[in-house]
C-alpha cells in the first residue's frame, strides 16, 4: 500500500472543539481539497465516519444514497452544521456513524494517502497547523510513514509543534531539529506540477515490452516510502513549513516540557 499520513485528536477530555470551530476547520479543509491537485488522496479530517445503513428498506442501494443526499441538502438549507446533519441522518436510520472518525478513542481523525508526492505531504501538515490555530484547545497528532516529517510524529497545538520523545537515545537529534527549527523537510512544489496520479494497477502490464516492465518496477518508489528529496532529506529550494510554526517543543509522552525553541 502507498504511504499515508495519519492525523488524530485524542478523546481524552482535554481536547475540545466547538461546533463553530469545527465548521471553520471543514471549510479550510474544503479549500485545500479544492485549490490543490492531490495525486493519491485528499484531506479527510472527520469527527464521524459515516456509512449508509444498508439494513434500511429501500429498493436498492442507489435509492438509499439518493435519499441520504436529498435529506443532507434539506438539512443544510435549514442551517444545520455538518455534525448536526450526521446525527440527524443517524436518528432517522439512514446512516450509521462512528464517533471520532476512522480511529478508535478519538475526538476526530483521518488519513491522507500521498504516496511519493511530497508537496501533498506538505499541504497536509500546513492544513493541520492552521487547524490547530482555529481550535486552540485541541492537540492534533500527525504521523508520516515517509520522510517529510523528520521525527516521524509531531503534535500541532495552537500554531505550535510538539515533538514527543519516545526514545531517550534520540534526544540530541531532536534537540538539533528544534534548535535549527528544521522539523519538516523543504519541498520544491514545482517538482510535483505534473506528478502522475497514484495507481494500484498497471493496465496490460504483462503485455508490455520487457524494458518497459523493468522501468516501471525500477520506479516503484511511487509508493513514497523512500527519500524523494534533492540532498540530505530536503529539496534545494521550496516551501519551508518550519518558518510558519510559532514555536517547537520536545515533550515526553506525558507532554512534559523538555526543550523549547521560539
Amino acid at each position: 500500500m502507498a504511504r499515508k499520513l495519519y492525523y488524530t485528536v485524542d478523546d481524552d477530555g482535554q481536547n475540545r472543539v466547538s461546533e463553530t470551530q469545527w465548521e471553520d476547520i471543514l471549510r479550510l479543509q474544503h479549500w485545500y481539497n479544492s485549490e490543490f491537485i492531490w495525486t493519491a488522496g485528499r484531506l479527510a479530517f472527520k469527527m464521524f465516519a459515516v456509512f449508509p445503513n444498508i439494513d434500511v428498506r429501500f429498493h436498492n442501494e442507489e435509492d438509499l444514497w439518493q435519499r441520504i443526499l436529498r435529506r443532507k441538502k434539506e438539512l443544510r438549507l435549514a442551517g444545520a452544521s455538518e455534525n448536526q446533519i450526521i446525527l440527524q441522518l443517524e436518528m432517522e436510520g439512514l446512516v450509521t456513524a462512528k464517533k471520532g472518525g476512522y480511529f478508535d478513542h478519538c475526538l476526530a481523525s483521518g488519513f491522507t494517502r500521498v504516496a511519493a508526492n511530497e508537496f501533498n505531504a506538505y499541504l497536509v501538515a500546513e492544513f493541520l497547523l492552521k487547524a490547530s490555530s482555529v481550535a486552540g484547545e485541541i492537540s492534533i497528532a500527525l504521523e508520516d510513514e515517509g520522510e517529510f516529517v523528520k521525527p516521524k510524529k509531531v503534535i500541532f497545538k495552537n500554531g505550535k509543534v510538539l515533538l514527543p520523545l519516545q526514545d531517550a537515545s534520540r534526544r540530541s537529534v531532536y534537540e538539533m531539529m528544534v534548535g535549527n527549527r528544521h522539523v519538516f523537510a523543504i519541498v520544491d512544489a514545482a517538482k510535483y506540477d505534473r506528478f502522475p496520479f497514484y495507481q494500484t494497477t498497471i493496465a496490460d502490464f504483462n503485455d508490455l515490452p520487457a524494458d518497459e516492465q523493468h522501468g516501471i518496477l525500477k520506479d516503484w518508489n511511487w509508493l513514497g516510502f523512500e527519500n524523494n528529496y534533492d540532498i540530505n532529506g530536503d529539496d534545494i529550494q521550496g516551501f519551508d513549513l518550519n518558518k510558519k510554526v510559532a514555536s517547537f517543543e520536545i515533550v515526553s509522552p506525558s507532554r512534559e516540557r523538555r526543550f523549547t525553541c521560539n
